[in-house]
């Protein structure tokens, strides 16, 4: 039983000393596979939309309501009310929109009676252009 004893514990003693494992060694990393497809057919190029120039009738501010032509023109820059008379200003970059409204009887719906336009030095222009100028600017894009 001695020897018994003698070689669990040497075996124990040479277990102690032996040194671990190396461990496995690990592969590296396969790359990913890379399609090549020289023959793959090129997509169309997208359709390129050239923008229309934006028309502008004048006649949705003639003899329309204050609504009415905000609702064409957008919110106005200014707007002066004396008594019986209603003025919106339009203020692009180079000219100005304005739109006089007259209430015809106390009470009653104010209509837009005259629009004109004028560069800000005070010269006359033309309306329509000046209003396009003023939508362009003052519209959300689309």
């Amino acid at each position: 039983m001695r020897q018994f004893f003698v070689m669990v514990f040497g075996a124990s003693v040479l277990a102690a000393c032996a040194t671990a494992p190396a461990p496995a060694p690990v592969a590296p990393a396969p790359e990913p596979a890379v399609e090549e497809t020289l023959d793959a057919p090129t997509p169309p190029a997208p359709e390129v939309i050239e923008p229309q120039p934006l028309v502008v009738d004048l006649s949705h501010i003639e003899n329309a309501t204050p609504a009415d032509v905000i609702s064409y023109m957008g919110a106005p820059t200014l707007v002066r009310r004396d008594e019986n008379v209603q003025v919106m200003i339009f203020e692009a970059e180079r000219c100005v929109v304005e739109v006089v409204f007259y209430e015809p009887d106390n009470g009653e719906h104010f209509r837009s009676e005259w629009v004109t336009a004028r560069l800000k030095s005070g010269q006359e222009t033309e309306t329509t252009a000046c209003a396009r100028q003023w939508l362009e600017e003052n519209l959300p894009e689309q």
